[in-house]
This record gives C-alpha cells, structure tokens and sequence, in this order.
C-alpha cells in the first residue's frame, strides 16, 4: 500500500481478511482480501460474510487512505 501508513487502519484491515481466512480456511481469500491494498471484491465478499456490510464506509474509508498514492 502506497498511502498512510496507519497502524490501526491496517489492523483493522487484516482482522477482516484474518477472521474470514479462519471462517474458510483458504489461501485463495488469504490472499485475495489483501490484494491491490484491499480494494477487491475478496475483502468485500468477505465484510458481507462476516455481517460487517453495516460498516462498509469506514472500511472504504480506511482502504482509500492507505491505498492512496503519495
């Protein structure tokens, strides 16, 4: 990822490709919820798999800042 680096919003991240990785034991979604920084439909099958589609702007949010090109 080329944007901020903010720790918080990368832990926020990962726990949502780490708990759907353990909901379906895949290298494919390990993988795939990380790729292009997160911005992939991986890590929002996996938000809506894990009933978090409710938060679906903060995490947009998160991925554009730090995605972001400097």
């Amino acid at each position: 990822c080329k944007g901020v680096y903010d720790r918080s919003l990368f832990s926020k991240l990962e726990h949502v490709c780490d708990d759907c990785f353990n909901l379906y034991r895949s290298s494919h979604v390990a993988s795939g919820c990380r790729e292009n920084c997160y911005s992939n439909l991986v890590f929002r099958q996996c938000m809506d798999d894990l009933l978090l589609m409710d938060m679906l702007d903060e995490y947009a949010k998160a991925i554009r800042v730090v995605g972001r090109k400097k």
